[in-house]
């Protein structure tokens, strides 16, 4: 496989990212320096960042050797607010490379995501087995917030996306399809596992990938180019290869003019409010009825018009003119963008 090569403007950009990752580091074993009276040895040990750079680091910015209790405010809102301001720089660097696009989300299997053993009817038949039920999604906002009548904490996210599964309704009949979505929204605890580091495939500071979920940030292609090979590798043999038919039908999807239609509203693939009631638990709800759209579909329960009904506790009540425009924004940048980082990634796979 190829690697991709950067312009000189992404190469640039790139560099100044990795500074100012390296400055947030430093600070980061700074504040843990004062805050915890830790030794240079510790803070090597716990950053990388040598004694030698680190004792540079503050002579340079004019940081004590130990903190005493008149300027113990000022340094550790120096360091914060420095903080606060690289990440800034950084998100302003990446948009003016990605635009709206921030990461690809993959679900390997929403069954077992949501712990859902059901293979349900399609076209009046019973399905027999499900192959693959995976979802690929560009996520725009992630928020939490708590179901109304049980209280407790759900997460939502919202950005474009599809449900692709493949399943089985007799001997030799073996069905693809496909629902488009441009929200998933769990119960929070559903979540959190799905983030667990003891279930990780791979774990760095570049991306994350669990039994569950993975999760590819658009950045890497200003990676180093070793990164990246490792990388590429891993996505490969664990995304992007057996799942090659639903990337295909992710990146047709996006291509048509038509698709994600502000008209037919809010469509959010749910795996529950709750985790003690089936409360919209593996429905795909809808602000509308939508013809064929919501025809059932293996591996869901129902694709019901009860988005209205929980649109409050979603916090999207008044946000759906907004919403839809800037998935439009994604939509074109992923076409012109995200779709050829997806095609340099899996040369030869991708339609």
């Amino acid at each position: 496989m190829g690697c991709h090569c950067m312009s000189r403007r992404e190469k640039d950009i790139s560099d100044k990212i990795e500074s100012l990752e390296r400055e947030s580091k430093i600070l980061g074993g700074a504040r843990a320096y004062y805050e915890q009276s830790l030794s240079f040895n510790e803070i090597e040990e716990m950053t990388g960042i040598s004694i030698r750079e680190f004792k540079r680091f503050q002579s340079d910015n004019d940081f004590p050797y130990r903190l005493v209790s008149h300027n113990r405010k000022v340094i550790f809102d120096k360091i914060d607010n420095r903080l606060e301001n690289i990440q800034k720089e950084i998100f302003k660097l990446k948009e003016s490379v990605f635009g709206e696009l921030d990461q690809l989300l993959f679900i390997p299997s929403w069954s077992e995501m949501i712990n859902s053993r059901f293979n349900g009817f399609y076209r009046n038949q019973v399905v027999q087995e499900i192959f693959q039920d995976n979802i690929i999604f560009l996520p725009d906002l992630a928020l939490t917030g708590f179901e109304e009548t049980t209280g407790e904490p759900f997460f939502l996210i919202t950005g474009l996306g599809i449900y692709w599964v493949k399943f089985q309704l007799g001997p030799g009949s073996i069905v693809t399809d496909y629902r488009e979505i441009t929200g998933i929204v769990l119960p929070l605890d559903y979540y959190e596992r799905a983030q667990d580091e003891s279930d990780s495939i791979l774990s760095s500071e570049k991306m994350r990938m669990t039994k569950y979920m993975s999760s590819i940030p658009f950045s890497l292609i200003l990676a180093k180019a070793t990164t990246q090979m490792y990388l590429r590798g891993v996505i490969a043999r664990n995304i992007f290869h057996p799942f090659k038919e639903s990337f295909d039908q992710f990146l047709s999807i996006c291509r048509d003019p038509y698709s994600y239609n502000p008209e037919e509203g809010l469509k959010i693939l749910s795996g529950g409010l709750s985790c003690t009631l089936p409360l919209y638990k593996n429905e795909l709800l809808t602000e509308k009825h939508l013809g064929e759209y919501s025809s059932l579909i293996a591996g869901i329960k129902n694709t019901q018009p009860k988005l209205t009904k929980i649109l409050k506790d979603l916090q999207l009540e008044s946000t759906s003119e907004s919403f839809f425009e800037k998935l439009a924004r994604m939509k074109t940048e992923f076409n012109e963008i995200g779709r050829d980082f997806l095609a340099d990634w899996m040369p030869g796979h991708v339609s």
